[in-house]
């Protein structure tokens, strides 16, 4: 964890007095899409100050760079076009109470002077929230619950969309509610209350399905015409992330295949391919805002099929289905939507326009996902690249769902065919934030560790990758020595010497200071040519560094001749003339 200056701690007091002034700074509105971003891990690392303030970077439409001031909320600034109260500035905010161990939902809050309460049952329709909701009467006499019971009994020989159907009905003796983590439970509560005796992956898919099922009704529906996303309440957000701990926690533990006989076996696996295309219908209209459903479909097949597939035939079929959707997208995108029917096209109504667009050009981020990760699993690496490089939704894949097909790779140690796809990936994580490309790089120094070769791939990458990767290709060049190479790229953007902190030119002093003299000397150059007063002094601070470096290398008879003869270029511009003698550089 982060060490948190002293002064910039907070007591109880103090705590209590900042959710004051966010109640009385900021609205509803901003603190809510503050905490997305917060969720979304949009804010990079915070730097504190000794003016009692934090700085750091959030990605919004653009990179923008908030500056707090905890002890005094109005005098803060960010510099996005809103400036001040903004959800950038709650974003931070929320991050700092992380690391003070404090409860972000105190700020979420901030405008109730009492705690959130579980909401009193059944009040709305669920068409709100679920796709399976009906119109009908949702209280349930005692006959038809014994009827559903029954009904379970049955469930290892029904389709999944009928075991969402039974949840939907075993749920209305709950009545609805607002979504919550207490809500939630209670209905978790009253679905397994039906679960019959089961085989043991048929009882593991049944813990998935239910938490599949709750999530989808706390995710409020999303409407083809409009290409507003969509934004989680505190307490739905706090029941979500929830299901989906639940759901990592089911994917974790291997899919219990094993000493089942053939009709159970076949029961299964007919089971667990009408959950591919239940998450399949269920991830094609989700955006980068807020995609659940899709990482979900990426870990089934990773986890639960993968392993067990004795042929390509499974992988093929299912990219055959995804390509038919993307086929079918583009023509509903020229063709009046709804003119034809099947279950493929009821996907593409799903998407509507807020995905595709009206030229058809650009198909669901999650549709490119599910594609690539098809041809990821049959080592199919250029169709996979270009699937994920071409096209607008190329610079718009959430930087951790690149990373992810990185990790798997390094997971299998399979190094060469990472050191390919981390040249390949590299471009799509530029203008990304720090942390992504800190990821990146630490793998590009695993692959490399194990397979060295691979080195000059990286440098290549990471040019091809500028001015982006700037901060990733300086730290590879420091961390590795390369001094000429550091010293060079340096020169070439004209970057000032006094911008570095001591401790990164330290080590080029002591290794190859002669590197540092044309650095030095273009710099001192550049600020006498601002000819202003803030210039000569620069340049004379930059001065006295190169006077050390001559003496260092015993090369004081040059130094000598430099600095005389710039004394003498110069001589009508008197301010550097008073500075050079203040630092004792000329008499």
């Amino acid at each position: 964890m982060m060490n948190i200056p002293i002064d910039m701690k907070m007591d109880d007091a103090q705590w209590q007095q900042l959710i004051r002034e966010v109640a009385e700074h900021f609205n509803n509105l901003t603190i809510m899409r503050g905490f997305q971003y917060y969720k979304q891990k949009r804010v990079g690392s915070l730097t504190f100050t000794e003016q009692h303030g934090i700085i750091a970077g959030v990605q919004g439409s653009e990179d923008y760079e908030v500056t707090l001031s905890i002890q005094s909320l109005p005098t803060s600034h960010c510099t996005c076009p809103v400036g001040a109260t903004c959800k950038h500035m709650i974003a931070v905010m929320m991050s700092y109470a992380e690391l003070m161990e404090r409860p972000v939902h105190a700020i979420v809050n901030a405008h109730s002077s009492t705690a959130l309460k579980h909401a009193p049952k059944p009040v709305a329709s669920m068409s709100a929230h679920s796709n399976y909701v009906s119109d009908q009467d949702l209280d349930i006499p005692h006959h038809q619950y014994s009827q559903i019971k029954e009904r379970a009994l049955e469930l290892e020989g029904l389709e999944i969309m009928e075991w969402h159907e039974l949840f939907e009905k075993c749920q209305a003796r709950l009545g609805t509610g607002t979504p919550s983590t207490a809500y939630v439970q209670e209905a978790a509560d009253e679905l397994y209350a039906i679960k019959p005796k089961l085989s043991a992956g048929m009882d593991q898919l049944f813990e998935f399905h239910v938490h599949l099922y709750l999530m989808r009704y706390c995710i409020p529906a999303r409407h083809s015409t409009t290409h507003t996303p969509i934004y989680l309440s505190y307490p739905v957000q706090l029941a979500v992330d929830s299901l989906q701990k639940g759901v990592e926690q089911v994917l974790t533990r291997p899919l219990q295949f094993a000493d089942l006989p053939d009709n159970k076996l076949k029961q299964l696996w007919k089971r667990l391919e009408e959950t591919v295309t239940y998450l399949r219908t269920q991830m094609m209209p989700e955006t980068s805002t807020l995609m659940l459903f899709t990482p979900i479909y990426r870990q089934v097949w990773l986890n639960w099929i993968v392993p067990h597939v004795q042929n390509q035939q499974l992988l093929e079929s299912e990219l055959n289905i995804l390509q038919e959707i993307e086929a079918q997208l583009k023509e509903t995108a020229v063709n009046t939507p709804g003119s034809s029917g099947g279950s493929v096209l009821s996907v593409a109504n799903l998407t509507g326009s807020s995905q595709t667009g009206k030229s058809g050009k650009s198909p669901p981020l999650s549709l490119v996902l599910a594609q690539s990760w098809m041809y990821f699993h049959l080592q199919q690496d250029e169709q996979a690249w270009q699937r994920l490089t071409s096209g607008s939704t190329a610079y718009g894949i959430p930087a951790e769902h690149l990373l992810h097909f990185l990790h798997v790779l390094a997971d299998e140690s399979d190094w060469k065919r990472l050191g390919a796809w981390l040249a390949q990936l590299g471009p799509l994580l530029a203008n990304r934030r720090n942390e992504p490309l800190q990821d990146y790089m630490k793998l590009w120094d695993t692959t490399i560790e194990h397979l060295p070769e691979t080195e000059n791939h990286m440098w290549d990458t990471l040019v091809s990758m500028l001015p982006h990767s700037r901060p990733a290709y300086e730290d590879a060049m420091h961390s590795r020595g390369q001094w000429r190479r550091w010293i060079d790229f340096q020169l070439s953007t004209e970057t000032e010497p006094l911008e570095f902190r001591v401790a990164v030119l330290q080590p080029i002093e002591k290794d190859a200071p002669e590197l540092l003299l044309p650095f030095y000397h273009q710099a001192v150059e550049r600020y006498i040519g601002h000819k202003n007063r803030d210039g000569y002094k620069a340049a004379v601070k930059l001065l006295k560094r190169l006077s050390k470096l001559y003496k260092k290398l015993k090369q004081e008879d040059r130094w000598e001749d430099f600095i005389t003869a710039l004394a003498v270029r110069n001589s009508r511009l008197r301010a550097l003339q008073e500075e050079l003698r203040k630092g004792k550089l000329i008499s």
